[in-house]
């Protein structure tokens, strides 16, 4: 699970574990070839280790928590762009 450490400052909080693709995909709620395509376009930072592709929890963390959708007050169910 997610910690739900958020960033303070210019430092981050939470885990510092580091989760494999599977593991993004899982808590996330999509298919891992997803996470394999898009982790880039979505601004989140990769680590290789060897030939594995890692991303740290905090950083899942703190990039879930900018995409957090406010609650509507007009009945939309989704903001309009």
């Amino acid at each position: 699970m997610v910690s739900q450490q958020v960033e303070v400052g210019h430092r981050l909080g939470g885990s510092n574990r580091l989760l494999n693709a599977e593991e993004v995909a899982r808590l996330l709620g999509v298919p891992k070839r997803t996470v394999y395509s898009c982790w880039r376009v979505w601004g989140l930072r990769g680590y290789k280790v060897g030939r594995h592709l890692r991303f740290r929890e905090r950083e899942l963390d703190a990039w879930l928590e900018g995409r957090e959708v406010p609650a509507s007050t007009g009945g939309d169910r989704w903001p309009r762009s």
